[in-house]
Parts: C-alpha cells; sequence; structure tokens
C-alpha cells in the first residue's frame, strides 16, 4: 500500500502538460491543485514556458526536483507511455492520467496504445488512475489532483466515493456542496490500466480518513477480484455500490465510455449481495447511503419507528421503509402507555407518530422521541421534520434527539427539510453527532434500510455487531 499512501499523501506533485491557456486541460489541472490548499511541491512541467501560475515550470519530468510523488499527466494519448516510463526512472509511484484516447475509443491504435500503457505501467512500477479519467481528490490532504477546481469547494468527511464514470462524480458534487455531505476521498478510475475497484477497496478499508465507501460501477473485467475485495472490506467498514447496465443500450455505451461490457445486471446484483455489498438504485442514493453507513452503528434488526411532524411525511417514509423490506414495529405496552400520556388525544400515538400538533413544543416532541427510542420493540428510527409555520413558531428538539441517539445507540436518520438558513446550526449541530440528515423521507428510510441491511451483513460474516460499529466508526 506503501504507493497508493505517496500518491494520496504527495509531498509533490508535478503536472505534466501544465498550461496557460484555459481551453487546455493542462490549465485546468494546474488551477486544480493551486485552488485546494495543496501544502506540498507543486511542479508545472512544460518546456514552452518558463513560469505558470507564479511557478517555476521545468521543461521535463527530469529536470524536476525532490520531493515528487504523483503526477498528473495531461498529455496527447500517443505520448502517454513515454511519460510514465520517465515517471518510473524518477521513482514517482503514480500518475494520474488524464488523456483519452485508448482502449475506450474502439479503434485498433487506441487498444494497441492501452497494451503499451500496461506495459510501461508494469515495467515502471508506476500505479495509474485512469487513463480518461478526471482524476481523483483526497479532500483530508487538501489535494485536487483533477481537472476540475470546484471538487476543492466540497466538505470533508467520513466517505470515499470509487467511481468508474468522472460524470457520475461531477452529477453528485452539486448535491453533496448544497447538503453538505462531506468526502474523504473521490476517485475516478477511468479505463483502469493497473488500479481497479479490488484496489481501491483494499487499501481505503485500512484508510483512517474513510469510513464508509461508495462504487459507481459500470463493468469489470475481475468481478472474482472485485467480490473478494469487497468481502474483505465489508469486515470493518461497510460498502455500497450502484450497479448500471441493466439494458443492452447500457451495456453497449458502457463499453464506449471506459472499455468493459457492463455484464449481467443479475449475476452482478447476485454476487454484491453474497460478498456483503449493499446496493442502491441511483446515484443520489448511493452518497445518501454512504452517509448514513459513515455515521451510524448497524441496526440490529429490521423493526423501525416513524416519527413524523405531519401524517403524510410519516406515511411516505412507513411505506418507503416496508418497500425497503423493513418492519414498521409495534410498540410496547410501556411505550404506548407513555405516548398516550406525553400527546394530545388528536395526535397519531401508533406507529408512524404524528407529532404535528404539539410541533411547537421541542420538549414534547423531543420526550417521544426518546420515548420510542427506548422501546425494546425498536431496532432504528426515521424522524421527519419539515418546516412549515411562520419563523420563531418552530424549535427543533435537537438536544432530546443526540441524547437519545447517543443513549440507546440504534441508527437514527431524519429527513430533515427547510427554507434556507432557518435550520442550518441545528443541521450542523445533528451531523456533528452522528445524526444524518436527508432532505426527503424517501432517501432517509432507504438508508435507514441499508443500515439494517448492513447489521444483518455483519451478523452472517460472524462479526459482532458492536464490534463491527466500532470498528468503522473508530477510523475517523
Amino acid at each position: 500500500m506503501e504507493s497508493f499512501n505517496r500518491m494520496f499523501h504527495p509531498r509533490g506533485v508535478a503536472v505534466i502538460g501544465a498550461s496557460a491557456n484555459p481551453k487546455k486541460m493542462g490549465y485546468h489541472a494546474l488551477k486544480s491543485l493551486m485552488s485546494c490548499g495543496f501544502k506540498g511541491y507543486v511542479y508545472p512541467v512544460n518546456p514552452r514556458y518558463k513560469e505558470l501560475f507564479g511557478l517555476k515550470t521545468y521543461p521535463s519530468i527530469k529536470e524536476v526536483p525532490d520531493p515528487v510523488d504523483l503526477a498528473v499527466v495531461v498529455v496527447p494519448s500517443t505520448q502517454a507511455p513515454l511519460m510514465v516510463a520517465e515517471c518510473g526512472k524518477r521513482g514517482i509511484a503514480g500518475a494520474v492520467l488524464i488523456t483519452a484516447g485508448f482502449k475506450e475509443a474502439g479503434l485498433e491504435e487506441g487498444l494497441k496504445l492501452h497494451e503499451e500503457l500496461a506495459g510501461e505501467a508494469r515495467r515502471s512500477n508506476v500505479k495509474i488512475i485512469g487513463p480518461n479519467t478526471f482524476g481523483f481528490v483526497n479532500l483530508h490532504a487538501n489535494l485536487n489532483a483533477s481537472f476540475t477546481p470546484s471538487f476543492s469547494a466540497l466538505r470533508r468527511g467520513p466517505i470515499s466515493l470509487v467511481s468508474q464514470s468522472g460524470g457520475v462524480c461531477h452529477v453528485l458534487m452539486p448535491y453533496a456542496l448544497e447538503q453538505g455531505i462531506g468526502f474523504s476521498k473521490i476517485v475516478g478510475l477511468g479505463n483502469r490500466v493497473n488500479v481497479d475497484f479490488p484496489d481501491m477497496l483494499d487499501y481505503l478499508a485500512s484508510d483512517p480518513d474513510t469510513r464508509s465507501v461508495a462504487l459507481y460501477v459500470e463493468g469489470v473485467d475481475n468481478p472474482r477480484e472485485l467480490m473478494a475485495a469487497a468481502k474483505r472490506t465489508v469486515k470493518v467498514k461497510p460498502v455500497v455500490a450502484y450497479k448500471t447496465g441493466r439494458s443492452r443500450a447500457a451495456d453497449e455505451a458502457s463499453w464506449s465510455h471506459t472499455g468493459s461490457l457492463a455484464g449481467n445486471y443479475r449475476l452482478y446484483e447476485a454476487a454484491f449481495k453474497q460478498a456483503g455489498v449493499l446496493t442502491v438504485s441511483d446515484s443520489v442514493e448511493l452518497v445518501s447511503a454512504a452517509k448514513a453507513l459513515a455515521f451510524q452503528p448497524p441496526a440490529r434488526g429490521r423493526r423501525v419507528a416513524v416519527i413524523s411532524l405531519v401524517a403524510g411525511l410519516g406515511i411516505i417514509a412507513a411505506d418507503t421503509c416496508e418497500g425497503q423490506g423493513l418492519i414498521l414495529t409495534r410498540f410496547t405496552r410501556e411505550t404506548e402507555e407513555a405516548l398516550r400520556k406525553l400527546l394530545p388525544p388528536y395526535t397519531i400515538r401508533t406507529n408512524p407518530v404524528d407529532l404535528g400538533f404539539v410541533a411547537n413544543d421541542p420538549d414534547t416532541c423531543g420526550n417521544a422521541v426518546e420515548i420510542v427510542a427506548s422501546d425494546r420493540n425498536v431496532d432504528a428510527i426515521s424522524l421527519n421534520y419539515i418546516y412549515s409555520w411562520s419563523e420563531g413558531f418552530m424549535e427543533l428538539p435537537v438536544k432530546w434527539i443526540i441524547n437519545a441517539f447517543k443513549a440507546y445507540g440504534k441508527p437514527l436518520v431524519m429527513c430533515l427539510r427547510y427554507p434556507k438558513n432557518i435550520w442550518d446550526a441545528e443541521k450542523q449541530q445533528l451531523e456533528d453527532n452522528g445524526i444524518p440528515t436527508f432532505p426527503t423521507p424517501e432517501l432517509a428510510a432507504k438508508s435507514l434500510a441499508r443500515l439494517c441491511e448492513y447489521g444483518e451483513v455483519l451478523r452472517k460474516l460472524g462479526v459482532n455487531k458492536d464490534e463491527g460499529a466500532s470498528a468503522f466508526k473508530g477510523s475517523s
């Protein structure tokens, strides 16, 4: 893993093909490094310039001084094998090869170049992210080794995303910025010369900055290796995957995108389940589930309680939970009696619980959450809050919610929807204390289902659920 450690935590980065032209990828790759607060050395490489972005520019990688652990390569595809060879001679651990025009093009020339590149990577002992990739980021190292400076604005956090598509990463970026979702690493694998999903899983399994791993998978060349690596990883950290390629058209598009066929979707689905990988059906659900898995312990069972401020949200959450295979539990007599005493008769005091008529009383709402959390028939909780009154009428029972989660250790996820700037501080306080929030009841409920599934995965693998929780929670 030493090569990956040097790649993701480099002392110095060379940008081969750096440019002053904003229409060139070499310009954006250098700008990304300059905009992310990277503390190491940055070496632009291009014989046409003496200086770029106020930095001394070198004619070749041979001239770059030490230390340099990573190269971002933005040159024509025909020059890429030579650049990798020169990186190897310099002892550079890894390269991000943004350049396209290899096997994904489906042309004989591209296939030959890919084989030449793979051979040079083996001889040079250089790990390659790509080719045909946007690059990668390591937020915990203030490292943006991509062609997209905007990735530097993402929040630092516990989720690592490994994607076969840079486009999917770019689709998720605005959503992550809007929702304040924090990432550890985002990696665009591209065509996968000698770094593939299994390599990243093995590295991230031991990465102290990663608590959950999200995979976007189109197709892989060695599915057995992927499943073996996934099975090793899920014992210590949850892995959630979004696999595309259900249709023939998607399968063909996958080949032209990254040079690999998607394969039979149902076979992948079954293999993921056997390996303990949790699956989702869209990209937003992918990062939402990864967020819940990074924040919360695995559930001890599938019995859930739903608590909402309005009945409609509770019905949606209950429907979604049951659609995900969860069980809307029956409260104990003690819980039913406590809720009857606490809440007025015009509220709904069975599961799902409706708090609408006491919404302006945070202590009563919070007390209800604590009563439900203490119920021995409840394994997990879906809590749904929306802002639907005028300013100053409602107050979130933040301390009650946090105390209930910490006292009983049961997974608790929230749908928290409100106009801008109303509950920002409360949301941050909740998430700082390990309670993930989501913009819709459906996303919250689906994420809760993955927490229940992960608990089952750990039990099937013979991992103590409390040990499993501490294994990945303690890796922050």
